[in-house]
């Protein structure tokens, strides 16, 4: 933070967007509380952005030329201390993919947007901007592409070397990803593998993870839940989603409750994936090593509810486990789960439910 803004009371912010009622709304609201700036363009905003250490950056998506995505990844480059917040429609899947994945934005706002919630973002995002120290990109993270040859196993990207104590928790049902996540990451990092949501709990009871990678159903139950109660607890926990689902719904909910690092969509290449993670594990790194910045990444908080609703179903899972006994719970591979006939039955469901308290404090 600057001495400049240690000294002014009132947070600076710069808002895009190519449609003038839009830009005066924008104006209106927010001059109140805030230092406002506002652009008709990416170009002036980038002139602007030259000129002026901006707390947060408010752009649409819609703009003719440079689009609102485009734009934010520009920002997030030339200004990585300022916060990015996109005005966008449910009907922007693309875009929205794109955002998490390129311009790492830090919420949503839907159109149109609502008066008193947004001043209150905005606050929450200078107050954010002036305190969390601003994380660079990764070098060859912001978008890895995965080339033609990468089906090809000898011709997969390297990786960097695991630290001790780091791990990858996959969460899916579908046990051809397993195998294909334990042939692309190899010996690089130590993989953990759960099938539900109740594996998922015991895994994370037993050892926290540095990675996430999940599907964003698993058993048909939505794991968007269980993402932003960890992160909530566990900020530096990085989350990497992947999904067939073409719904932007979701891809919203899990920037704006779960603040996921990378949406793929599926089906995934092996080559793209092992980049995702290694650029994922270098984000822990960053995250772990200074506290202060993972404000940057904090979550909407959760309600009672949601716990509630997400221990009902890792409970369902457990019992489901429970029912058929020992044997069924895991693939091969799947090590760090529960083997022993002893272990099904009673014992495991008060065992992951006690996970669950001590994981989520509900």
């Amino acid at each position: 933070m600057t001495q400049a803004h240690m000294e002014t009371g009132k947070g600076k912010v710069l808002c895009v967007d190519d449609e003038p009622h839009v830009v005066r709304a924008l104006q209106w609201l927010l001059r109140k509380d805030f230092d406002v700036h506002t652009a008709s363009n990416a170009a002036d905003g980038m002139r602007l952005l030259g000129q002026h250490d901006f707390d947060v950056v408010v752009s649409d998506q819609r703009m003719p030329g440079v689009t609102g995505v485009e734009f934010l990844r520009d920002v997030r480059t030339a200004a990585p201390r300022a916060m990015r917040i996109l005005l966008t429609g449910y009907s922007d899947l693309d875009a929205m993919v794109r955002s998490v994945n390129e311009s790492e934005i830090y919420r949503f706002v839907t159109k149109p947007w609502d008066i008193r919630e947004l001043p209150q973002l905005v606050a929450e995002a200078v107050g954010i901007a002036r305190q969390a120290p601003a994380i660079a990109p990764e070098e060859g993270g912001a978008q890895p592409q995965a080339g033609p040859a990468d089906a090809l196993a000898h011709h997969w990207p390297a990786m960097g070397e695991a630290r001790a104590g780091e791990s990858i928790l996959l969460i899916d049902d579908d046990e051809c990803v397993h195998r294909t996540m334990d042939e692309v990451l190899g010996d690089a990092v130590r993989v953990r593998h759960a099938f539900d949501l109740a594996q998922a709990v015991q895994a994370l009871d037993e050892a926290p993870a540095s990675v996430v990678v999940s599907d964003v159903r698993v058993g048909k139950v939505d794991v968007t839940r269980l993402i932003r109660l960890m992160k909530q607890k566990h900020p530096e926990v990085v989350a990497v989603v992947f999904s067939d689902v073409q719904d932007a719904k979701v891809v919203m909910d899990l920037i704006n409750q779960g603040q996921v690092y990378r949406f793929i969509p599926k089906p995934f290449k092996p080559g793209f994936i092992r980049l995702v993670v290694d650029s994922a594990i270098k984000r822990h790194r960053r995250l772990a090593d200074s506290p202060e910045a993972r404000m940057r990444f904090q979550v909407e908080a959760a309600g009672a509810e949601a716990a509630s609703s997400l221990r009902r179903d890792v409970e369902r899972a457990a019992a489901m486990f429970a029912g058929v006994g020992a044997g069924a719970m895991a693939p091969v591979g799947a090590a760090g789960f529960v083997d022993e006939p002893g272990d099904a039955g009673p014992g495991l469901l008060g065992r992951i439910s006690g996970g669950f308290r001590r994981l989520f404090g509900a």
